[in-house]
């Protein structure tokens, strides 16, 4: 991973932002983060305990919350970085068991439209190498809502799953300030490593 020096710190989601009891709490934690704005610095990332790389375009940080998500306590890693007024994110989570992945992947596609109050404004299937196919929820959204202070937001986000493991992979900004080629970029960067 590539590092520059002097870099801020990017990733402090403020107190009450995981919110366990939903099992959501990753999508409140890319709604709530802190701003802090460092030029765009891409670089190759693999996170702890994380079968994946993506390219972000800051330093991210990594924290780790207990939620409930299709009925069980699991724990949920979220890894993200702000940079150019928008944030960038990676949240995983590894159910007990694969067959929970659909259930897992319909409760991330609907908090990531309720927690913006937000409109699909493009979906599509998300089709990524090494990921579980045909999933109903495994998906490329782009949406468009509100933050909770009433601005207008735009996400980008990449739903899917391999194995017992889930993930969402956000670009989210407020929409005046929202780059599609970043989010592009940070999206064309999933690199799911094969089933271990």
């Amino acid at each position: 991973m590539r590092n520059t020096p002097g870099r801020p710190k990017c990733f402090s989601p403020p107190r009450g932002a995981w919110r366990a009891t939903t099992g959501l709490a990753a999508l409140v934690a890319v709604a709530l983060l802190s701003a802090c704005s460092p030029a765009l610095d891409w670089r190759d990332v693999r996170p702890k305990d994380v079968n994946i790389l993506l390219t972000y375009p800051c330093k991210p940080e990594q924290i780790a919350q207990d939620v409930v998500l299709a009925d069980q306590k699991i724990k949920m890693s979220m890894t993200g970085c702000v940079a150019d007024k928008m944030t960038f994110a990676l949240a995983h989570a590894r159910l007990p068991s694969p067959a929970l992945a659909a259930r897992a992947l319909a409760q991330l596609h609907q908090a990531a439209i309720d927690n913006v109050r937000g409109r699909v404004t493009a979906s599509s299937a998300a089709v990524l190498k090494n990921a579980t196919p045909g999933l109903p929820d495994s998906l490329d959204l782009k949406i468009d809502g509100q933050a909770p202070d009433g601005k207008a937001v735009r996400e980008r986000v990449l739903l899917f799953s391999q194995g017992n493991d889930v993930y969402q992979v956000t670009a989210f900004a407020p929409t005046d300030t929202f780059k599609d080629e970043a989010a592009q970029t940070f999206a064309d960067s999933v690199n799911l490593s094969p089933s271990r």
